[in-house]
């Protein structure tokens, strides 16, 4: 597992196939193959996301695709789109943008980089 420390700042592309918990600041996209995101409630990412699976606890803007779900918790601020076979959003989160629900996984289960 990786964690982004909440004093980090990172700005580019972040790819990866394990398990990534960001406390920090990500601009630009987030790919993993494999793993899980965890955004915690200290994080902000303005990127795109394309994960298998994603909590976010904390502020993302941007595209977020995963392969099989979007999880937003009661702390989760959220501005963008939401692509994935399941979405949940629990009461208290906050977003706005279009979700869609693509049972097949759709472009979150594409690579979108090559991770080595």
């Amino acid at each position: 597992m990786t964690t982004i420390g909440a004093s980090l700042v990172i700005t580019g592309e972040v790819a990866s196939k394990e398990d990534i918990t960001v406390h920090g600041q990500v601009k630009g996209q987030i790919s993993m193959v494999q793993g899980t995101l965890l955004v915690a409630p200290t994080a902000r990412i303005e990127a795109d996301v394309n994960v298998t699976s994603v909590t976010i606890h904390g502020n993302v803007s941007g595209k977020v695709a995963a392969g099989e779900r979007v999880e937003l918790t009661p702390t989760a601020t959220v501005k963008g789109t939401l692509i994935a076979p399941a979405v949940i959003l629990h009461d208290g989160a906050t977003f706005n943008g279009t979700i869609q629900v693509d049972k097949k996984g759709g472009a979150a289960n594409r690579p979108v980089a090559k991770v080595s």
